[in-house]
């Protein structure tokens, strides 16, 4: 029911209740007069003055209704208005939060990447000693950060009820090892004994969500660290099971500040610090324990605070995590976590990544950007699939159009005149075939912002990739959306695997200034032929993308903003981090309408990526 309707509804309301009491009122009226005229002689002009006093009570009531009804709006109205102004200064003040965040996502994920990516690159390289174990702390460190970064910005999902755990089997040692190194660090030079008592029988492997579990980790004992001035730090860890429930206990005790009784209630509020005045010099968002209570409690499990002012503090958590084998840690590598001496193994190992063979697919790729076209042929390649390429979305809705039986679409997302989420909206609800409503259709972006793959999904997409691409992620995409077992029959071919990386180990190659070439090859499975033809498309078609960025003005921000993207995506393909990144604050200056940082840099960046078509020509010519 609508806020006018019943506005009228009170308002015909009241004005029935008047004209009633006008009736009564005029009803008696009349009747005394007509008593008074039996009863007595009147004349004619008594009986006129009736009827004036009749229509005059009517006059004044309809004016009373009037005036009732006009009133009776205003307060009716008044405060459906002003909910209704709350209500879009809410959605405006949700909407402004939500743009924020994503801002702030990529203005922050944007460094972080290249500490991570620069230290994972140096630690493939030959180093070793505490070198070694420097970068290796700066990696671990770059790593917890970007975790917590995304898991504080979900905040956003807590608040609206739609933050969610995404379990997956992981390493506990590792875990354990990562939450140590980022806290060690949070030491310096104060004189805090930080111990450590770690059951050897805890399970090596577990099911669960490891991002949250280290940041509820990490929370609880960077608190510990903050608050102790001077004295231990004790962090326990033991576990118990019931069938194929894993209940892990972390207890951390410190002898620190402590906490005052009238403050222990609101410990767990949201932006909530207690104790301002005496702890103004420490940092901290006030967000850390509010957070960590909401997700031990999504994991069946609950926390416990035992602190005296003054004397230090016990926070002791219980999480409920899966069972996946019986093979406990063990004394060697308790040993080496207590001596902060434990070494991540994913530097050292490279599983091995095997590729159906998928003669019988098809699928088509979309890209405004040649190169990255090359990139993804290029991947698919060793599965031997036939590969379409189209350059627009309005390419890819002419392909299917025609009835093309793919097995599935790769669209890309940002794409200028139509992107990927209208061309993709297109084709599932504007073209009538088959095809059209049941191919699947995985997203292609260098975004990767959290939450883009909820989007995508909600948009008609089956899968989402983030570029530059990871070999390990499409191979499982391609296992589950373009992989058809139907289609394979019983031919022995279709068990057969292809080795993505030879038994020789991979040749050392000539560096291309700005270039990782052994990430480049990793990437693109040491595969060179793919590697030459990726950097030639390189060569022939970033010319053209140039003189668009070259030709920078002011009402054509959008374009740029597209343009320059692509050149972002083209450099993360060939493993030109910097290049890269240049790019991104060129893409990200064009967003916010930054036109000064874009002039003050177009002409420098436009220099690199034009020493760089130099020097891969000839890297080129030498081959």
């Amino acid at each position: 029911m609508s806020i006018r309707f019943r506005a009228i509804l009170v308002i015909a309301l009241i004005s029935l209740v008047i004209i009633l009491f006008s009736v009564f009122a005029g009803t008696t009226y009349v009747t005394n007069s007509l008593k008074r005229y039996m009863e007595t002689d009147i004349s004619i002009v008594e009986i006129r003055e009736v009827d004036r006093g009749l229509f005059l009570v009517g006059l004044i009531c309809f004016g009373l209704s009037v005036i009732a009804a006009i009133i009776g709006s205003n307060f009716i109205k008044k405060p459906y208005e002003e909910i209704a102004a709350l209500k879009a200064e809410a959605e405006e003040s949700s909407k402004s939060k939500s743009t924020f965040l994503a801002t702030m996502s990529h203005e922050m994920r944007t460094p972080l990447n290249a500490v991570i990516g620069l230290s994972e690159l140096t630690l493939d390289g030959k180093i070793s000693g505490e070198e070694k174990e420097n970068i290796e702390k700066v990696y671990t460190a770059g790593m917890v950060l970007l975790g917590i970064i995304n898991d504080i910005l979900d905040i956003s999902k807590i608040e609206s009820g739609k933050f969610e755990l995404n379990p997956v089997e992981y390493s506990l040692p590792s875990l354990i090892n990562d939450t140590i190194t980022l806290n060690t660090m949070r030491i310096e030079e104060k004189p805090i004994s930080f111990k450590l008592f770690i059951e050897e029988t805890l399970p090596s492997e577990l099911y669960g969500d490891d991002l949250r579990i280290k940041q509820i980790f990490n929370n609880i004992l960077s608190n510990a660290f903050k608050y102790t001035k001077a004295g231990i730090v004790e962090w326990h860890i033991s576990w118990d099971r019931n069938g194929d429930d894993i209940w892990l206990t972390s207890s951390v005790k410190d002898s620190g500040i402590g906490i005052r009784k009238e403050d222990m209630e609101k410990l767990f509020h949201n932006y909530s610090q207690v104790d301002i005045k005496s702890h103004r010099k420490i940092e901290g968002t006030g967000l850390g324990l509010s957070l960590t209570k909401h997700m031990v409690e999504m994991m069946g499990g609950n926390i416990i605070v035992d602190s005296e002012y003054g004397k230090g503090s016990t926070f002791t958590i219980r999480i409920k995590q899966g069972y996946v084998n019986d093979i406990p840690i063990g004394s060697t590598v308790v040993e080496k976590l207590k001596n902060f001496k434990f070494i991540d193994e994913k530097h050292q190992q490279h599983a091995r990544l095997v590729r159906l063979p998928l003669p019988y697919a098809r699928v088509l790729v979309v890209d405004d950007v040649e190169p990255n076209l090359v990139v993804v042929k290029g991947i698919l390649k060793p599965y031997g699939m036939q590969v379409d390429c189209v350059t627009s979305g309005k390419d890819a809705i002419t392909q299917i159009k025609k009835g093309i039986k793919y097995n599935a679409v790769f669209m890309d997302h940002m794409m200028p005149e139509m992107d990927g989420i209208e061309a993709t909206r297109i084709i599932r609800s504007g073209i009538d075939n088959e095809i059209a409503r049941t191919v699947p259709i995985i997203a292609l972006t260098a975004n990767a912002i959290r939450g883009n793959e909820e989007m995508f999904l909600h948009a008609g997409f089956q899968a989402f990739l983030s570029k530059p691409i990871d070999i390990n992620v499409m191979d499982a995409v391609i296992r589950q959306w373009v992989r058809d077992k139907t289609q394979e029959g019983d031919q022995s071919a279709s068990e057969s695997v292809i080795e993505l990386r030879t038994e020789g180990g991979k040749k050392s190659m000539k560096e291309i200034p700005g270039i990782n070439m052994e990430k480049v090859m990793e990437q693109l499975g040491d595969d060179e032929e793919i590697l030459e033809l990726t950097l030639q498309s390189f060569v022939d078609n970033t010319p053209s993308v140039l003189d668009k960025v070259r030709n920078f003005s002011e009402e054509k921000v959008a374009d740029y903003v597209i343009t320059v993207h692509g050149v972002k995506g083209i450099c993360r393909n060939i493993c030109a981090e910097e290049i890269a990144s240049l790019a991104a604050n060129l893409e990200q200056a064009g967003k916010s309408g930054d036109i000064d940082f874009i002039k003050r840099n177009n002409d420098a960046f436009i220099g690199v990526v034009e020493k760089l078509i130099v020097d891969i020509k000839a890297w080129l010519e030498n081959r």
